[in-house]
């Protein structure tokens, strides 16, 4: 029988039917390198050459989210008894897309062989990066209530 402590926890339908993943990448940059210096490479230099390459593979929607200092102090003001814990990563890239095996055909791509692999080098800390994937559940987009995640 379910308790509090441990609740029974429904099985879900399929759940890709319908719905898209996001890989999000919990990035560093590479030692030495200043905060503007690795923005500016990844949203000047990385991104124009990525772009279309994964529009070509079916990605949804990429995003790029800096953290960076005059950010993060930003928390002082939102830190509650719940929410203590400050990430230190320097940047969070979230790709949305329906097959992984799309994503991973991207990646198999000449082109991004030749152009990407080596870029990523040059501004990230690969090392220390982080990365997960998941389904995307959403419930409010441009300022309306949504039920789940839509083509775009």
């Amino acid at each position: 029988m379910p308790s509090v402590n441990d609740p029974e926890i429904p099985e879900l339908a399929d759940p890709s039917e319908g719905k898209y993943l996001c890989l999000t990448i919990c990035g560093y940059r590479k030692p030495g390198m200043s905060e503007e210096d690795y923005r500016n490479h990844m949203v000047n230099v990385s991104a124009p050459m990525t772009k279309h390459l994964m529009v070509k593979y079916g990605v949804k929607r990429w995003t790029q989210i800096h953290n960076q200092s005059s950010t993060r102090a930003l928390m002082s003001k939102l830190f509650d008894s719940q929410m203590v814990q400050l990430a230190d990563f320097d940047c969070f890239s979230q790709v949305i897309f329906k097959s992984v095996d799309d994503y991973k055909r991207m990646k198999e791509d000449p082109w991004y062989k030749e152009h990407l692999v080596d870029d990523h080098e040059k501004f990230a800390d690969t090392k220390r990066s982080r990365m997960t994937i998941g389904w995307v559940e959403e419930f409010v987009r441009d300022g309306k209530v949504v039920d789940g995640f839509k083509d775009c």
